[in-house]
Formats: C-alpha cells, structure tokens, sequence
C-alpha cells in the first residue's frame, strides 16, 4: 500500500489499481470504522460482527454509487477508464480512512488535534480520488477535480431529494 501511495504521488502514470488491493483495503476499512464505532457505542463481541455486517453492506452499496457516479461524470467528460478500473481506483482513493482511529483517539486529548486529523483525513480522501480519478480516466489535474467535485455535488443532490421526497409527501406540499 505504502508503494501504491508513493507511486501515486511521485510516478501517477505508472499507477495501478490491483483488485486484491483494493479489496484488502476496503475490507480493513470496514473493519476499523467497525471497531471504532463498536469502541464508541461499547458493544460487545455481537454488537461488533452486526455492526461489520450492516457496514459491510453499506459500505459495498456506497462504494458501487460513487464509484457508478464517478465513472459516469467521468464518461461525459471524455474519460477512458471503465467501471472495474474505476470502482478499484475509488477503493484505493478511500484509503485515509483507515485512520479514523487515529483521529477518534486524538479527539479524546484534544478536540483541536481530532477535528485537525478529521481535516487531514478528509484532504486525503479527496487527493487520492483526485489521482485515482486522474490516472484511471487519463485526465489532466484541473479536470479531475472537476469530475469529483460535481460528482459529490450531484451525489449530495440525489441524497438530499432522497430525504425530502418522502418528507413532502408525508406533509402534503
């Protein structure tokens, strides 16, 4: 992973998304948000596997939606990725989160130190999609960050109408 993380800063165009990397890392992400959650909730030993198996789910049906979501905004701009490539390079962008813990832990000393990680963590989140996205699509820095930018922008939308729908017909307006 450390060599995947160096060639994407230093060697971007050498960069490849393996699929047992980045099921290996979607899968300890699930296992760490897991355990930090079970940590803050102090559930016990079934509490965890629940909690492992409602975030796998999720976190599988997540990862499918902006992975679909970046490959089609992708697309529409002129990208030459497919969605296999594109769903392994939003995995491996998804790798900072493996520090949660880190900033959970930090937040216990100090609210100023956990709310500093939350930051980095998610800074790092939107670089390494920014490079995924780059690589995979083949597109220059300022088009990357186009394509991610209106697709958190649309996806924010779509979850947005997806609460209000049903609020506006339960109110009647």
């Amino acid at each position: 992973m450390l060599d995947a993380v160096y060639t994407a800063i230093f060697r971007p165009f050498q960069l490849r998304f393996p699929t047992r990397a980045a099921v290996t890392i979607g899968l300890l992400i699930i296992l760490v948000v897991a355990l930090n959650a079970a940590g803050k909730t102090n559930l016990g030993v079934a509490g965890i596997l629940g909690l492992a198996l409602l975030l796998l789910f999720a976190g599988i049906l997540g990862c499918y939606w902006l992975a679909a979501s970046i490959n089609l905004m992708a697309q529409l701009l002129g990208g030459q990725g497919n969605g296999r490539s594109t769903l392994e390079g939003t995995v491996w962008g998804l790798w900072p989160l493996l520090f949660t813990g880190v900033a959970i832990t930090a937040a216990n000393w100090s609210i100023f130190l956990g709310q500093l990680f939350l930051a980095s963590i998610i800074f790092g989140v939107l670089g390494t999609l920014i490079i995924s996205i780059r690589q995979v699509h083949q597109f220059s820095w300022l088009k990357a960050i186009f394509c991610l930018s209106l697709t958190l922008m649309l996806s924010f939308l779509a979850l947005l109408g997806l609460f209000l729908w049903p609020m506006m017909i339960i109110l009647g307006t």
